[in-house]
């Protein structure tokens, strides 16, 4: 719909510009059938240059801040564009062109390449000004979305019951004496401090990340203790690696969410699988078989979206669900490193 919008605005304002170029003939009383044919031929080559710049210059030279190639292309190709044309004003359109007295005139080349400036220069303009529109808008739209997934965690896990499930267990713990005491709060501190200060940042260490996960499934186990299998393995190398903040979280949520309701064997698996390029995360975990599951939570929802703003096009998620056992799995690449 968006493609179809911009086609629109672009035929709308080159058939404004060709009307005004034909009123002002008409004005002028100098409009023909030849006269129409010329300003034609004119628009066409500034049609060419107005695209050949949108398409294939500015996203190849300007966008990748080559700015020296970029003006270098444009007068080349301007020039070689006059080039072209001089043959055909000269033989086919002389009549309107009574001053060309040869056919490769300096000043007639270069009122040629200078029309062509103005028309990279509107080009470039729109080009520039539309793509700063879209980052700008996408960019608010990745921090609505950030915050949301903040938020949309916060109220999953960070809410009164699980704080105080946590901190009555580390209670507990501190009634025993047992020595588990100081490690439970300091994992409960470095889960907060993750959450809430950390995930600010647009990316993080896998590693913190993984120590993240490894924190919250440490405090689910001490409410569960022995009564639920929980394994968390992880190959691969991990340093160097960067990711989003709370992105396998949401899965890690939904496995402990919905894989507690049901007395199968197979309990919660978490399998992190890294390469040099992308990671494998999947999730195993019970869930209710008399229950059809919908894979369409709000948890679930705002990891797409998040997944397709942050890595459109790099990334793959699957889920299935067979005989009382759900199955999730995040195919991630890592974002390329800039130079």
């Amino acid at each position: 719909m968006k493609k179809r919008y911009q086609i629109a605005l672009h035929v709308i304002g080159w058939l404004i510009f060709g009307a005004w170029i034909f009123y002002f003939l008409q004005a002028n009383r100098a409009l023909s059938l030849a006269k129409v044919f010329d300003v034609a031929v004119g628009l066409g080559f500034q049609l060419l240059i107005f695209y050949f710049n949108w398409y294939v210059l500015i996203p190849k030279y300007l966008a990748k801040n080559h700015i020296l190639l970029y003006i270098a292309s444009v007068l080349a190709t301007l020039t070689a564009i006059a080039i072209f044309r001089s043959p055909l004003d000269f033989y086919v359109f002389r009549e309107f062109n009574p001053g060309m007295k040869s056919l490769y005139n300096s000043e007639r080349l270069l009122q040629y390449v200078l029309g062509g400036l103005v028309t990279v220069f509107i080009s470039s303009a729109i080009k520039v000004t539309g793509n700063y529109i879209r980052n700008e808008r996408r960019n608010k739209e990745l921090e609505n979305q950030k915050l949301s997934a903040e938020l949309n965690f916060l109220k999953s896990q960070v809410n009164p019951h699980f704080l105080f499930n946590t901190l009555n267990n580390i209670y507990s713990l501190a009634y025993k004496q047992s020595p588990e005491t100081p490690d439970a709060i300091m994992k409960l501190s470095l889960l907060m401090r993750y959450m809430l200060y950390e995930s600010n940042d647009t990316l993080v260490s896998l590693q913190k990340e993984v120590d993240h996960i490894q924190n919250f499934i440490d405090l689910q186990k001490l409410r569960l203790r022995e009564q639920t299998s929980i394994r968390f393995n992880v190959e691969g190398e991990l340093a160097g690696k960067q990711i989003a903040p709370m992105m396998l979280m949401t899965l890690v949520e939904n496995a402990f969410k919905h894989g507690l309701v049901s007395k199968n064997e197979v309990g919660i698996i978490l399998n992190l699988e890294v390469h040099d390029n992308y990671l494998l995360f999947s999730t195993i975990n019970n869930t209710s078989s008399h229950k059809k599951r919908e894979f369409g939570g709000i948890g679930l929802q705002n990891l797409k979206q998040r997944l397709n703003l942050l890595y459109p096009n790099r990334h793959e998620l699957t889920f299935e669900e067979k005989e009382g056992t759900f199955y999730a799995a995040l195919k991630l690449y890592f974002q390329p490193v800039n130079k």
